[in-house]
């Protein structure tokens, strides 16, 4: 059991974090200054800098705990295959990022600002990095099932497969962040890149499941009927 004085810390960490999310989601990360987020979470700003850290540590720390929270969200021990595993993915993440759509934008510049941006890249230890990393994890772990189940031949190891899948959700996440795509244009990109990557190693059976998807995603309404 926790301590007391843990517990404070804690609750204080959460009180600060929660503050600054009030504040970038209303002003952006540009308005975000230690002593505004020190009075707001109701401390002093010497305590908002042990706690927590300067203004790039709180985007930092925002960062980590929104990938963790997806890892939470997605719970895999719900879905019944693997498909719906890497349906998940998109779908958990996207929930996410709708119930606060300003803060994830301008925590995302915010990173990319910071030279943490969230990008996959084994060289570096930042918190932008270990966010990809995790999500990573969650299309590997998505990869290993379909493997298991036959569904994937292994000629692509389950972890190149699920680094390519982070750059097909991560390319059009970026058209989101800077306003170039709409959110449902950012999901069907997003799905496509899956699917097509999965097709690559996927047997007869899932590779035609898979590409039956593909084409529902790339053709446009009315398209088929008049073909």
């Amino acid at each position: 059991m926790a301590s007391k004085r843990d517990q404070s810390i804690s609750e204080r960490k959460q009180r600060i974090l929660a503050a600054a999310r009030i504040i970038i989601s209303r002003e952006g990360y540009d308005a975000l200054t230690t002593r505004g987020l020190a009075e707001a979470a109701g401390v002093t700003v010497p305590t908002l800098y042990n706690l927590v850290g300067d203004k790039a540590a709180i985007a930092s720390a925002m960062a980590s705990a929104s990938i963790e929270e997806l890892w939470e969200r997605v719970q895999f021990d719900r879905r019944a295959t693997p498909l719906e595993m890497v349906d998940a993915i998109i779908d958990e993440a996207y929930a996410q990022i709708q119930e606060d759509p300003s803060f994830n934008r301008a925590t995302f510049i915010a990173l990319q600002r910071l030279g943490q941006s969230f990008t996959f890249n084994p060289e570096r230890d930042d918190p932008g990095a270990q966010a990809a990393e995790r999500s990573i994890e969650l299309a590997e772990f998505a990869c290993r099932a379909a493997q298991q189940k036959g569904q994937l031949r292994g000629q692509i190891s389950p972890r190149e497969l699920a680094v390519q899948m982070f750059s097909a959700y991560r390319a059009p996440l970026d058209d989101w962040i800077n306003g170039a795509i709409a959110d449902e244009e950012m999901r069907r990109r997003q799905r496509v890149g899956f699917y097509t990557l999965l097709a690559a190693d996927g047997s007869d059976e899932f590779r035609a499941q898979l590409l039956e998807r593909t084409a529902k995603l790339t053709t446009k309404p009315g398209k088929q009927e008049a073909a």
